[in-house]
């Protein structure tokens, strides 16, 4: 039962925290460390608090314990299914409602409710973090773009139409992710084509060729990723706009986000990749190399060049104070007094 393992949870947590707050304080009578005044009091009122607390919930817990476990996990169970039957029931008169986010979010997320199977729902986060996007890129669903991505979209879902349903149930996201990401790097594509032909600039002769052990070995080789890095860079010269290189950047971070998950999960996902790769290829123009020699020329370069590299370089606004660490340490200092 789902309050039972939350109670046991906060239990464990408030008995680490009871304890470290104990540890303190005998430190402090011992010598060993110094609290000032403030931070005493501090540290005898959380304990204080949390001893309280650390007994209503024990006290909780042999409650349910002694109750009749199986009819509360029925009634609970039962409570879930009706919440969550409702969440998605009210998703998009909530969505309407939602005075955090701006219209044109809200329009997105709710088009993109319209546009997923009757199997597939996603809570409201996930929704705007893919509206957002879609924004970012100027790419909405609408319009001219509108009839590709339905191309790419059923292309994608009939080149998986034979997978075992166990292989892809946790892959709802990703299924309606890929579509867009090929729309993404497709759109970039003829981008980049148009205003190489405009600006009467050097032929554009194709996309390099990534290498898949770049994204196996990715944060376990650094050779895979600074070859990933150097790709990555060749390509983002290709684009000549702001809005393109902006653009380019989101669309590496989806794209090896994607492949290092499927990557992840091995032969159960072999399909949903290669799906991938084709249409990146058939729309975007990308392909990864396949032929050995190449593959061990492209080795042996990575590696040579490595090796002249200077990684100890770092950015010229480069701080190992971040805000985010300034952010953390005020917000955890109230239950962690300094020494």
């Amino acid at each position: 039962m789902k309050a039972i393992l939350a109670l046991q949870e906060l239990i464990k947590e408030e008995e680490k925290r009871v304890s470290l707050a104990k540890q303190q304080l005998s430190a402090h009578e011992s010598g060993q460390i110094k609290l000032s005044f403030l931070e005493k009091s501090s540290t005898e009122n959380t304990l204080e608090e949390l001893t309280e607390k650390l007994s209503q919930h024990h006290a909780m817990l042999d409650e349910l314990m002694a109750g009749d476990l199986e009819k509360l996990e029925e009634e609970e169970r039962l409570k879930a299914a009706i919440e969550r039957k409702n969440y998605y029931h009210y998703q998009k008169i909530r969505m309407k409602r939602d005075k955090t986010r701006p219209n044109d979010v809200k329009l997105e997320a709710i088009s993109i409710i319209d546009e997923l199977p009757e199997d597939i729902q996603f809570e409201d986060g996930k929704l705007y973090d893919i509206a957002e996007k879609i924004i970012d890129l100027d790419l909405s669903l609408h319009d001219t773009t509108n009839e590709l991505y339905k191309e790419i979209k059923e292309k994608f879902e009939s080149s998986l139409e034979k997978l075992e349903a166990e292989k892809i149930d946790d892959l709802g996201m990703v299924n309606f992710y890929i579509p867009i990401i090929v729309l993404h790097f497709s759109v970039l594509l003829s981008n980049i084509k148009e205003n190489i032909e405009e600006d009467k600039l050097p032929e554009f002769k194709g996309f390099p060729k990534y290498e898949d052990w770049w994204i196996e070995e990715l944060w376990t080789s650094h050779q895979a990723y600074f070859a990933l890095y150097k790709w990555k860079r060749i390509i983002g010269s290709l684009c000549i706009t702001s809005d393109q290189k902006r653009a380019w950047e989101k669309i590496f971070s989806n794209w090896i986000f994607i492949k290092k998950l499927l990557n992840g999960k091995r032969t159960l996902a072999f399909e949903y990749n290669y799906a991938f790769d084709s249409l990146m290829k058939e729309y975007g123009e990308l392909e990864e190399e396949l032929d050995d020699i190449n593959l061990e020329s492209m080795e042996s370069i990575i590696k040579r060049i490595t090796q002249n590299e200077d990684f100890t370089t770092v950015k010229d606004d480069h701080h190992i104070i971040t805000d985010y660490l300034l952010y953390k340490r005020e917000k955890s200092s109230p239950e962690t007094p300094s020494k």
